[in-house]
C-alpha cells in the first residue's frame, strides 16, 4: 500500500518539461572561467536552477561577476529569494578546494534572462602547482568542470598523521548503560565476571567509554554542513570512585561508583539546556579495564575545595523532565519518529512523575507534535488544532496546516503541579475530521525542593556568585556533573536531617549536581568478559588498500572472495570499526571517521568502499523488522532520504570516496552477487552486446491527466533523445519508447498496459546490452504506469530475464526506483542486484523523487562521463557517478547498488581509420569491411545498421491527439562474425533487398577481440546504399536443427533436459534480418501457437555471409517439444520447417526404436536406434541354432538418433546363406548396460 501512495506522488515531484536551460564553458585557463548560461522558458520546472563544482585555487570563493541580457517574461509562479546565481557550497574535496555554483536566469517575480554571461576570477597570485594522482582523476575529475586547469591547484594538506592514544594491555570487561545517573558495580559482581588467576588491584581498575560520552555523533555531522571535521579519540577514561580499594585487594563489599551517561539525556549548550534525543541506538558502551601491569593506577573522582558558607542560601534546583517514546516513523523513511496519533476530536494522555515540585516559581514546558492525516491529501495541508492541559488548566493551543514538526513553548505557575505521577492531556480539536496528528514530546522544568527520596539531579538555577545549598536528608553524597566525564565529589556539612553545600557558581553555564546515597544506587545489571583486545587493528597507520569492503563479520568469509578477485582489496567488518571509532557504540558515524582516518594515515589511500548489507530506516529496530547490517544515513524528516553520500563526506557534504553498496539480508545474498560478479569479470561474453545501449522511454499519455502536464509525459521521450545525441557512432542505440507499442486493456486504475514493450526489453536484455536506461514514471517495484516492469503478488518480471552472462548495467532516472531502507519491501533495484545470474551487473537509479530537469541532467552527466572526449572512460562504476556529486541535494539521491570497483563492460580500445568498400552499395551487392586491428590476431563482431529516419507517432492525450518526434533507428542489415590475421580486418556482408531508402547513410559497427580476450570497437558510417538489379533466385532457405555440438536433429529425436537446440539457416543469397513486418524470423511453439521474433538472435557463422544460426535455449519443462520456424532469405523467398523432440529428464539408458533398414536385406543393412544417454554399442548376429556369425565392435553413440551399418559379411568376409537370423545391439556407459533382441531376413 505504501509503495502504491509514492506512485501517486511522482506525478507531482517530477515536474514539467524538459529542461532549456543550458550552459557551456566559453573560456577556462588559470585567470578566469567565464560560462554562458542560456534560457527558454517553457515550463515551471525550466525555473530549477543548474548546480556545477568549480575547481578553486584557495579557500576564498571568487566574487562572480554576471552580465545578463534578452529580458523576457515568464507565468510561472516563483520564488526569487531561492533562485539567484550564486555560490551555495564551499568544500575542500581530495586535496582540491571547490565552490559550488547555482546558476539560474531568474530575475525577480516573472522575468528572466534569455542569456548570462558568468565570469569567475581567480586568484593570480598561485603559484604553487602540484600533480594529480589516481584518485584524483577518479574522484575528483568526473565532477570538476575545469578540471583542466584545478588539477593544477590541488593542494595536498601536509597534516600529521592522527594518532591513538595507546592503552594499556589487560583484560576488558564491557557493559551497557540506557540512561544517564551515578552506577555502582560490587566486587562480587566484578569478581564473578573475571576468570580466576587474574592478579587483580582494584586501584588499577580504569572505566573507558567513547568519546562523545554516550551520545551519538551521527545527528549532528550528518544533518548539518560541517565543514573541516577531525576523526575524534576513540576511548576516554572517565574517573571512578571505588569504597574499599586502599588495601590494594579487591573484596566482595568493595564498591566501583561513577556517572556514566545514555544513548539519550539533557545536554548543556551554551546557554541553554537541551534534550539529546538518540535517534542511533539504545545503549551505551562502557569498558572496565583490569591492567595486566597492576602497579598502574586508574582515574579517580577527586574531591572539589572547601568553599566557606554564603550568606545566600536556597533550597531548591532547576528540575527537568522529558517525555517522548518513539513508535511509529509516519514516513516510513527518515528521522521522523512519533507517539501515538490523536483522532480528530479525541484526546490522548500520558502521566509524568513530577519529584518535590517548589510552588513558589514558575515552570516552563515544551509540546511537541507532527502534523499527520488520515487520509493522504495531494497538497498535504490539513489544518490541525490541539489542546495542552493538566488538571482541567490549559498550558498550552497550537494551530498549524502541513505535515511538519511543531513544537510551542509556554510557562505556567507551578503551583498546580503534584508531587508523584501528573497527567497531561492532549486534544484534538480540529475541525477538519482529517486532522490526526502525532504526538512527539513533552518537556518540563520546574524548581524542585532539594529533599531526598531517591538519587536526583538538579541545575543550579542562578550563576556568578557563591551559594548555599539546602538538603533535606542524611548519608548523602553530591557530586558536580556539569562536565559529565569529570565529576568532582563535593564536600558537605552535614546534620542530623539535612546537609549544606557552599558552592561559589561560575559565570559561564549552569551548575549541574547529582544527589544520591551509596546504597540507593542502581548496579550495573551485567558484566560481559572479552579479555585481551586490540584497539589499532584499522586505526593505524600502516594498514593500505585501494577498495574497501564494509560489512558485518557474518558476511566476511563470503566478500573475501571478492576481495581476492579484485586484488588491493580488504575486508573490513563494521564490529571492528564500531569498536575503534566510537567506542563500541554503533553509532553510524564511526563508518566516516573510519573512511577519514584510511584518507589521512594509510599508506595506500581507498578510493572506493563497498557496503555489504542491507539497511533501513530504523536504526533502533523500533518496528521489531529492522534488519541493519550496514547503516546509512537518513536526512530529513517530512522530505527525507537516504544516502551513502554522507559517510564519505569528510569536509562537507560532496563525497570523497566513490561508493556502492549491495543490500545483502543474508549470506545467500552475498553468495549470489559475488559469484555473479566474479564469474562475469571472469567470463565476459565476447560480442556486439557489448557496444549496444537501450533507451527506454515511458508513454507521453499516463499518468498525466491535464492538459499543463503533457509536456512532462513528452518530456520522457525528449530526453532520451538527448541522452542518444551524447552516445557515440561506434556504439549500437537499442530504442524500445513506450509510445511505439499498442495498448492493451487491463481494467487497472488508467486501463492500460503495454506488454509488448515489456517483452521487447526481455529480447533485449536475452540478446545482450552493455547499459540500460530508462527516463519515466517509476515507483520503488514498478517502471511506468503501463507497468512496463513490475515485481508484485502477481508478477515478478525479474523471473522473466534471461541475461546469462551478458549481464548489463541499468541506469533509472526514474523515482525512488532504490529505495532500499524500506522495511519489508525490497525496491525493484535490491532485487535486481540480489539476484543470481541473469539480471544485472549493477545499478544506478534514484533513492527518492526527483524532479524531470534535474533528472535529465544527472543523466546527461553520466552519459558524458562515460563517453567523455567520444570515447570510453576507463574508470570504474563508483567513480563514472562521482560526476553528479556537486553539492546539491538532488545529486545524493542517485545511488549506485554493485561494486564500485567494477567496470563497465564496454571495451575502452577504439579502432581508427576502418572504411567499407565500395563506399556505396546496391541490395544484394557484396561489402567489404577493412582496417587496421590494434591486436596481432582474433575474431570479430559486426552489425550493418540502415541509416535512421524521423518519425512521429501520434497518441491520444485528454480526449484530443498529439503528436512526439524523434529518430527511429534503421533496420539490422547484416549481423556476423569473421577472424583475422596480422593486424589486418578483411570481411564481407551482403546487403538485404529490404532496405529503408532513408535519407540518412548506413552505418557499420564492429569489435575485434584477441585470444586473451581484450576487446576493442570501431564503427564506419556514412554507407550509402542503393537499389540493386533483381535476382533470379526463388527458392527460400535451408532450415535445420542440431545440438550445442553438432549432432543432427530430427523429429523423434531425444534431447537431454537442459540442452539447447540450435537451428542453422542457409541461402545463397543470405538470411533477411531486418525484421519488416511480414519478414521476420519466427519461431513458434506448435503446442502453445506462442510466436517469438527471433531475428536479432541470428548471427552468421564466422566468415560467412550465406550461414547463421540462433540457438533456442530454456526450454519448456514437459516431455515433448515441437517448434515451428519461418525464415526470409535476402531476395524476400520464405521458407519453413518444423521439429518435433522427446525430452528425457533421466539418467537411465534406454535403447529405443530399434530397427534394421532394409529388412529383407540383400548385400548390407543400417542398424537404426535411439538412446537416451551417450553409450558405447556393440551389435552381435546369430543364426537361429544360436551360433554367431558377425561381431561388430563397440563404437560411442550420442544421445539421440544412431545408425550402425553392416556390409552383410560375416567373420569370415563370406556372404551368409539366405534365411532368418537374430541380432543383439548391447549398449553400455559407465553405470548402464542394456541388450536388446531383433530379427533379420536375408534375401538375394
Amino acid at each position: 500500500m505504501r509503495f502504491q501512495k509514492l506512485f501517486i506522488l511522482i506525478v507531482q515531484i517530477m515536474g514539467l518539461a524538459n529542461s532549456q536551460i543550458k550552459w557551456e564553458i566559453v573560456s577556462s585557463n588559470q585567470s578566469e572561467l567565464i560560462i554562458h548560461l542560456k534560457s527558454k522558458i517553457l515550463s515551471p520546472d525550466d525555473l530549477k536552477p543548474i548546480d556545477i563544482l568549480i575547481g578553486l585555487p584557495s579557500k576564498v570563493l571568487p566574487t562572480i561577476q554576471v552580465q545578463s541580457s534578452n529580458e523576457s517574461y515568464h507565468p510561472y509562479k516563483v520564488n526569487n529569494k531561492t533562485y539567484k546565481t550564486e555560490w551555495i557550497q564551499n568544500q575542500k574535496v581530495n586535496d582540491l578546494y571547490t565552490g559550488t555554483l547555482r546558476l539560474t536566469p531568474i530575475k525577480e517575480s516573472n522575468l528572466f534572462f534569455e542569456s548570462m554571461i558568468i565570469r569567475i576570477p581567480f586568484d593570480k597570485s598561485i603559484n604553487e602547482f602540484y600533480r594529480s594522482n589516481k584518485i584524483h582523476q577518479y574522484l575528483l575529475a568526473p565532477k570538476i568542470v575545469n578540471w583542466s586547469i584545478a588539477k593544477t591547484w590541488i593542494k595536498p594538506k601536509k597534516e600529521q598523521l592522527l594518532k591513538e592514544t595507546s592503552l594499556p594491555e589487560g583484560t576488558w570487561i564491557k557493559f551497557y548503560l540506557t540512561k544517564d545517573g551515578v552506577y555502582k558495580i560490587s566486587g562480587n559482581k566484578l569478581k564473578s565476571a573475571l576468570t580466576d588467576g587474574i592478579d587483580l588491584d582494584p586501584r588499577s581498575i580504569m572505566l573507558y567509554t567513547g568519546s562523545a560520552f554516550g551520545r551519538d555523533r551521527t545527528y549532528e555531522q550528518t544533518q548539518l554542513k560541517l565543514s573541516n571535521t577531525l576523526v575524534p579519540n576513540n576511548l576516554i577514561e572517565i574517573p571512578i570512585r571505588i569504597i574499599g580499594e586502599s588495601d590494594g585487594n579487591l573484596s566482595d563489599d568493595d564498591t566501583i561508583i561513577f556517572y556514566g551517561r545514555g544513548p539519550s539525556g539533557f545536554n548543556q549548550k551554551n546557554e541553554g539546556i537541551l534534550w539529546h534525543q538518540n535517534l542511533y541506538f539504545t545503549k551505551t558502551v562502557y569498558w572496565l579495564l583490569i591492567p595486566a601491569n597492576n602497579s598502574l593506577r586508574g582515574s579517580r573522582i577527586e574531591t572539589a575545595n572547601l568553599v566557606s558558607e554564603s550568606p545566600e542560601k536556597i533550597n531548591y534546583g532547576l528540575s527537568y523532565i522529558h517525555s517522548e517514546e518513539d513508535l511509529i516513523n509516519p514516513n516510513e523513511s527518515g528521522l521522523s519518529w512519533g507517539n501515538n496519533t490523536i483522532k480528530n476530536g479525541n484526546s490522548y494522555s500520558f502521566k509524568v512523575n513530577i519529584d518535590s515540585p517548589f510552588d513558589s516559581q514558575s515552570a516552563k514546558g515544551i509540546i511537541g507534535m507532527i502534523g499527520n492525516e488520515k487520509v493522504p491529501t495531494i497538497y498535504q495541508n490539513t489544518n490541525h488544532k490541539i489542546l495542552f492541559s493538566t488538571n482541567n488548566q490549559e498550558l498550552a493551543n497550537m494551530d498549524w496546516l502541513s505535515l511538519n514538526h511543531k513544537s510551542k513553548s509556554f510557562s505556567f505557575n507551578s503551583d498546580i503541579l503534584i508531587n508523584g505521577d501528573q497527567t497531561f492531556q492532549i486534544k484534538n480539536f480540529s475541525e477538519n475530521p482529517n486532522s490526526e496528528p502525532f504526538f512527539d514530546y513533552f518537556t518540563l522544568s520546574y524548581d524542585r525542593e532539594l529533599k531526598y527520596s531517591e538519587p536526583f539531579e538538579f541545575y543550579s538555577p542562578i550563576k556568578s556568585k557563591k551559594i548555599t545549598f539546602i538538603f533535606e536528608g542524611n548519608d548523602l553524597v553530591i557530586w558536580n556533573i556539569s562536565v559529565p566525564s569529570t565529576p568532582v565529589n563535593l564536600p558537605l556539612n552535614t546534620f542530623e536531617k539535612n546537609a549544606t553545600m557552599n558552592i561559589d557558581l561560575p559565570s559561564e553555564n549552569k551548575q549541574k549536581f547529582g544527589v544520591f546515597r551509596i546504597n540507593d544506587l542502581e548496579s550495573v545489571s551485567e558484566l560481559i568478559l572479552v579479555g585481551q583486545k586490540k584497539w589499532n587493528l584499522l586505526r593505524s597507520n600502516l594498514n593500505g588498500a585501494d577498495h574497501i569492503i564494509l560489512g558485518p563479520k557474518e558476511f566476511e568469509t563470503q566478500s573475501q572472495l571478492l576481495a581476492n578477485h579484485r586484488k588491493k582489496t580488504i575486508y573490513v567488518p563494521i564490529e571492528n570499526i564500531y569498536d575503534e571509532f566510537s567506542g563500541g557504540n554503533i553509532d553510524p558515524i564511526a563508518i566516516r571517521h573510519f573512511l577519514h582516518w584510511t584518507q589521512k594515515n594509510w599508506s595506500t589511500k581507498p578510493y572506493t568502499v563497498l557496503f555489504m548489507g542491507d539497511a533501513d530506516y530504523d536504526y533502533r529496530n523500533i518496528t521489531d523488522q529492522s534488519r541493519i547490517k550496514v547503516p546509512t544515513i537518513q536526512l530529513g524528516t517530512r522530505y527525507s532520504h537516504s544516502t551513502d553520500d554522507r559517510l564519505v563526506s569528510f569536509n562537507g557534504i560532496i563525497p570523497e570516496m566513490a561508493t556502492g553498496r549491495v543490500p545483502a539480508k543474508s549470506n545467500d545474498d552475498v553468495s549470489n552477487f559475488i559469484s555473479k560478479i566474479i564469474e562475469f569479470e571472469n567470463k565476459l561474453p565476447m560480442g556486439l552486446w557489448r557496444q549496444r545501449i537501450t533507451l527506454v522511454a515511458d508513454d507521453p499519455a499516463r499518468p498525466e491527466r491535464e492538459l499543463f502536464e503533457l509536456s512532462m509525459g513528452k518530456s520522457h521521450t525528449i530526453n532520451s533523445e538527448r541522452l542518444a545525441k551524447i552516445i557515440p557512432n561506434f556504439m549500437e542505440t537499442k530504442k524500445i519508447y513506450m509510445v511505439d507499442y499498442p495498448e492493451v486493456i487491463d481494467g487497472s486504475t488508467f486501463g492500460v498496459t503495454k506488454p509488448e514493450a515489456t517483452q521487447a526489453l526481455f529480447n533485449q536484455i536475452s540478446s545482450g546490452t552493455a547499459l540500460i536506461n530508462f527516463i519515466g514514471h517509476g515507483n520503488p517495484t514498478q517502471w511506468a504506469q503501463e507497468k512496463l516492469l513490475i515485481i508484485n503478488e502477481e508478477r515478478n518480471d525479474i523471473n522473466s530475464m534471461q541475461a546469462e552472462l551478458k549481464l548489463p548495467i541499468w541506469i533509472a532516472g526514474t523515482c525512488s526506483w532504490g529505495q532500499f531502507d524500506a522495511i519489508g519491501q525490497d525496491s525493484f533495484a535490491e532485487e535486481l542486484i540480489n539476484s543470481s545470474i541473469n539480471a544485472a551487473a549493477g545499478v544506478i537509479t534514484t533513492t527518492r523523487g526527483i524532479t524531470v530537469s534535474s533528472n535529465i541532467q544527472y543523466l546527461e552527466k553520466i552519459f558524458r562521463e562515460i563517453f567523455k572526449g567520444d570515447s570510453v572512460t576507463y574508470k570504474s562504476i563508483g567513480s563514472i557517478l562521482q560526476s553528479v556529486k556537486t553539492g546539491s541535494s538532488d545529486g545524493e539521491l542517485f545511488h549506485f547498488f554493485g561494486d564500485p570497483a567494477m567496470k563497465i563492460s564496454i571495451p575502452t580500445q577504439l579502432v581508427k581509420n576502418s572504411k567499407v568498400s565500395p563506399d556505396t552499395l546496391s541490395t544484394l551487392s557484396i561489402g567489404t569491411l577493412s582496417g587496421e586491428s590494434p591486436f596481432l590476431s582474433g575474431e570479430g563482431y559486426f552489425i550493418l545498421e540502415d541509416g535512421y529516419k524521423e518519425v512521429k507517432k501520434l497518441f491520444n492525450y485528454a480526449s484530443r491527439q498529439e503528436e512526439i518526434s524523434y529518430q527511429m533507428n534503421g533496420p539490422t542489415l547484416f549481423r556476423g562474425s569473421f577472424n583475422y590475421e596480422n593486424n589486418i580486418l578483411s570481411s564481407q556482408f551482403r546487403v538485404p533487398k529490404d532496405i529503408s531508402y532513408s535519407k540518412n547513410p548506413a552505418t557499420l559497427r564492429f569489435n575485434v577481440t584477441d585470444n586473451s580476450n581484450l576487446q576493442a570497437l570501431g564503427s564506419v558510417t556514412g554507407i550509402k546504399l542503393t537499389l540493386g538489379p533483381p535476382s533470379n533466385d526463388t527458392q527460400g532457405p535451408i532450415i535445420s536443427f542440431e545440438t550445442e555440438n553438432g549432432r543432427n536433429l530430427r523429429s523423434g529425436d531425444f534431447l537431454k533436459y537442459g540442452e539447447s537446440i540450435v537451428v542453422r539457416i542457409s541461402d545463397p543469397l543470405g538470411i533477411n534480418l531486418t525484421g519488416e513486418k511480414g519478414h521476420e524470423l519466427i519461431l513458434t511453439n506448435n503446442f502453445t501457437q506462442v510466436e517469438t521474433n527471433i531475428t536479432n538472435k541470428f548471427i552468421y557463422d564466422m566468415n560467412s555471409i550465406n550461414t547463421g544460426t540462433f540457438l533456442i535455449n530454456n526450454l519448456p519443462e514437459s516431455d515433448e517439444i515441437s517448434f515451428r520456424v519461418n525464415a526470409w532469405d535476402n531476395a524476400n523467398n520464405p521458407s519453413e520447417s518444423e521439429i518435433r523432440i522427446k525430452i528425457t529428464n533421466s539418467d537411465e539408458l534406454s535403447l529405443i526404436n530399434l530397427f534394421n533398414f532394409p529388412n529383407p536385406m540383400s548385400m548390407d543393412t543400417k542398424f537404426s536406434f535411439e538412446l537416451t544417454a551417450d553409450a558405447e554399442v556393440s551389435i552381435n548376429i546369430y543364426s537361429l541354432e544360436g551360433r554367431r556369425i558377425k561381431k561388430i565392435l563397440p563404437e560411442l553413440c550420442l544421445l539421440g538418433h544412431n545408425n550402425i551399418y553392416w556390409d552383410g559379411k560375416d567373420e569370415f568376409g563370406q556372404l551368409p546363406a539366405n534365411g532368418a537370423y537374430l541380432y543383439k545391439v548391447t549398449a553400455k556407459n559407465s553405470s548402464q548396460k542394456i541388450d536388446q533382441i531383433g530379427r533379420l531376413a536375408i534375401f538375394r
